[in-house]
Formats: C-alpha cells, structure tokens, sequence
C-alpha cells in the first residue's frame, strides 16, 4: 500500500524478490495539474507496468474493497507512505502489517518527517520499518537503518536516499519475518518528537531569522511544495541556496547585499546573508541566481516582504 514516488522503489523491490505480491492499494485518484486531469498515482502507474492487481479505493471501509483484500488471503500487508489505516485492514493479514518509515522512530511521528528533519537542522535521520497498530506512527519496531544529511542537501534529494535504503531494509524485514527471527521492540518514550502536514504558513521564509535557519527552511521544502517569500507584490519560491556569510549582514533583514546579474543574488537575514542560488516567479522556470539578476533589475530597489 502506497502512493507516492518514495514508495516506488520498495514495490520494485518486492516485485524482484521471492515473495509474491497479492495485490497493490494506492490513493484514489484525484484531478492535478493546470488541466486538472486525472492520473494514476506512482505506485499504481508503476504496479499497473508490472502487471499486478491494483486497487484504488475511495474509502478504506467499503465493503467491496475489504472482500478484495480478504480474499487475498495475504501473510503480511506493507505500507509504504500511504495513509492512515483502520484496524480492519492493518490487522486482516495472518502477521499484521509493517510499515516503512522515514525516520528513525520515535524521532518525527507524522506526515512529513524528512522536511522536518532538514527544517530543523539535523545531520542524521534514517528509515524505520515498525508493526502498525491504532496510532499513527508508534506502533513496535522492527529494524532501522541510519542515513546521513548532507549540510546543501535538500528534501528531495533525501527522499531519494531514504527511498532506496527504505525499500532495502523492507525486504531485510520480511526475510527475517519470515524466517522468525525479528522480535519487534516498544518504541522509547524518550526522543519523541512530530513531523506534522506542510501548511502555506511554513513554508513563508522571514528573513529576520538566522542565515543558517533560512537555509535549512529554503531545503526543507526544494523542490516541492517550496519555500517562498514576497518581492515587489510577486511571490517568488526559491529552491536552492548557500550560507554565504553566518555572521554579517550589511542591511535590514529581507534586503539585497548584492544583486548582480553575473555574481549573483544574496540576501541580509537577522544574523548573517543567504546567496539565493535557484529561484523562480510563481509559475515560471526556475531561474540561477545571475539569470534571475539579469531579467529582474528593476527589483533590485526591493526588499522581501516580511509579513504574510
């Protein structure tokens, strides 16, 4: 069970390996894009490809849904960035359903754990795979794997990392399920902490806060849904950026310490200056730092916004 692109690489993998895949559950699927048209998620796209039994319901409780699944008669059921389950599906397969999460438990519980990690300036998070019971994200643990975060690097760079060393530490667990050998242990009720569902209002950069905490917000959110601030009444969302300097600035916060059409774009926060290095107007290409300069002079005289 799962939707998004992070789950694709562990549905490969089981794919590959000796166990037999009864059957694939994905998000219904839902308009997107300008043309609002409506398209399989990943994971369905890419079960579809591989030839396997794909169901997409609206409602997890619907009867037709929960005989399918029934009559899949299925040893363990695995999720992989879904949604919440209820108990009459998590408990039908004969030993419980595993769940692979991106991060090492109970360290961000919740929807959105590698943003959070980035955001908040960790240099190590992981992937854990855990039995899933009635709260979100608690449920006992079966094995982790550690995984490093580069200083520049962003949440989808991550995801990707994570993905495949998730999909890898998925099969390691059900080897060992099905050989006997994992004793689930009780998450610590020490090192709690909450990755909770992007809002608008996160993502809003206020350039009063330190260099290196812009930096973290700005690569939190690259590519997607993406950090934004306010220039000359435009958004502008910005993707990439570099501490160019953690301790000066020479200006307000939210103002230009240069603004060139060859070195560049950096910008004074409330404690050092952020070189902006990818960006773009809503809606448009995204843009380098001098191209952006070069197409944009007349906001040179501006300054980002400070409020929402």
């Amino acid at each position: 069970m799962g939707t998004p692109e992070f789950a694709v690489p562990s549905l490969e993998t089981l794919a590959a390996s000796k166990h037999q895949i009864a059957g694939v559950v994905s998000a219904f699927p839902m308009p997107s894009g300008r043309g609002l048209k409506i398209a399989a998620t990943p994971v369905a796209f890419r079960a579809g490809q591989l030839g396997l039994d794909v169901r997409m319901p609206e409602r997890l409780k619907e009867p037709e849904f929960l005989g399918w699944l029934s009559s899949k008669k299925p040893d363990v059921g695995v999720v992989v960035a879904f949604r919440y389950l209820p108990k009459e599906v998590y408990a039908l397969p004969r030993l419980g359903t595993i769940n692979l999460h991106a991060s090492l438990l109970p360290r961000f519980r919740g929807a959105a754990p590698i943003n959070w990690a980035i955001y908040y300036g960790e240099t190590k998070t992981g992937v854990t795979t855990f039995l899933l019971d009635e709260k979100i994200d608690t449920g006992a643990i079966f094995a982790q794997q550690e995984c490093s975060i580069g200083p520049e690097e962003t949440a989808g760079e991550l995801s990707e990392k994570l993905s495949k060393a998730g999909a890898e530490l998925l099969l390691e667990t059900l080897e060992s399920l099905e050989a006997g050998t994992p004793k689930p242990v009780p998450q610590p009720e020490a090192g709690i902490s909450t990755a909770p569902k992007l809002k608008k209002e996160d993502l809003f950069v206020s350039w009063e806060r330190a260099a290196q905490e812009v930096h973290n917000q700005i690569r939190a959110f690259s590519p997607v849904p993406t950090a934004w601030g306010g220039l000359g009444g435009e958004v502008i969302k910005i993707y990439k950026s570099h501490i160019l300097d953690p301790e000066k600035s020479n200006g307000k916060p939210g103002s230009w310490q240069r603004f060139d059409d060859r070195a560049g774009l950096a910008v004074n926060c409330g404690e050092g200056v952020v070189e902006l290095l990818e960006l773009s107007k809503e809606g448009r290409k995204r843009l380098t730092g001098a191209e952006f300069a070069r197409g944009q002079m007349r906001l040179a005289e501006k300054t980002f916004e400070l409020t929402l």
